[in-house]
């Protein structure tokens, strides 16, 4: 399969080591931007292998999916090493700090990763924070200066605010729109993102090219073919791609095959069941942990968080056990 040339121009910042030539497993192909000291597909496994890893983002990734066929990916494909992910997304957030008039009928203004960025840093302390955001920092108009620049600062904080607490950031760029416009917005995003990362930023992953590519080849059989039902939220396939995108644009090694082919056999795979019943105990648990304020407040340390990380271990050790079997080696 041919890969897909991304539409963006794709320049260098000081600093950077290359980068590399895109890469295509099933129909998702991508473009993997290095940062220094992440230059290669071991060092960027090194990055979440044995390390507690928190992953932050907005409605798409508290969903948590995709975060799901990561895990699942990493346990398939590199079973001799441990992954300690939490996903603490939410719903509506941006790192901007904007929100649109009449947001949610006017219930409540977007959250903003600030307001709890410090307590989850507190709180977990992860050594890796991967971070998707930009779907709502655009707050759905059309491109302009200020609110890239909105972007820009809330990106740059947010890095920094982790490199202060000793965290390394792994940037995602934002999954894409399919209605209309807006997406090149969100194409404005990534480009910068990948162009000029902030400090504390050890490796882009360009999800925002590889998703439109993986969407564009399809779109040769099915000229209407979507991801999602409502422009925003991916459907299970479409988070399944974005799974993909992202450990190619890493580097990092996973199952072969097509998504349609890697979604298949992951539904039959009681490893995967156990996983997304993993993720999902530890999400909800530290996301209330945490304390967040949106449709209401819900304050820091609610919760037993020893009750959710006991059982997460009970699943976990499950887990282990199942992936040692001949059947669940890559």
């Amino acid at each position: 399969m041919k890969t897909i040339s991304t539409a963006l121009a794709i320049l260098l910042t000081p600093g950077f080591a290359g980068i590399a030539p895109a890469q295509t497993v099933g129909a998702a192909p991508v473009r993997l931007v290095p940062a220094v000291g992440a230059t290669n597909a071991t060092k960027n496994l090194d990055l979440l292998a044995g390390k507690r890893v928190m992953i932050l983002g907005d409605s798409i990734t508290q969903d948590g999916t995709y975060v799901s066929y990561l895990e699942y990916f990493l346990t398939k494909s590199h079973p001799d090493k441990s992954f300690d992910i939490i996903n603490v997304g939410l719903a509506s957030e941006t790192a901007s700090g904007l929100s649109e008039q009449g947001h949610a009928g006017g219930a409540f203004p977007r959250p903003c990763i600030h307001e709890r960025l410090q307590r989850a840093l507190d709180a977990v302390k992860p050594q890796v924070v991967v971070a998707c955001y930009g779907m709502n920092d655009g707050i759905y108009q059309a491109y302009s200066a200020a609110n890239m620049q909105a972007f820009v600062d809330g990106i740059s904080k947010l890095a920094a605010t982790c490199k202060a607490a000793g965290a390394q950031v792994i940037l995602v760029t934002p999954p894409i729109f399919e209605g209309g416009d807006y997406d090149q917005v969100l194409g404005k995003f990534a480009e910068w993102e990948v162009t000029h990362p902030p400090k504390g930023v050890v490796a882009v992953a360009d999800l925002h090219t590889a998703m439109n590519a993986a969407r564009a080849e399809r779109q040769k059989a099915d000229p209407k073919y979507r991801f999602t039902g409502d422009n925003v939220h991916p459907g299970p396939l479409g988070h399944l791609v974005m799974a993909q995108a992202i450990l190619q644009g890493l580097g990092i090694s996973m199952p072969r095959g097509t998504a349609e082919e890697l979604q298949e056999a992951a539904r039959a795979d009681a490893l995967f069941t156990l996983v997304c019943q993993h993720r999902s105990n530890r999400s909800n648990g530290w996301l209330n942990y945490i304390g967040y304020t949106r449709e209401r407040t819900v304050a820091p340390k609610t919760g037993n968080i020893e009750a959710v990380e006991t059982a997460a271990r009970e699943i976990q050790a499950k887990i282990d056990a199942m992936k040692q079997t001949s059947g669940n080696r890559k």
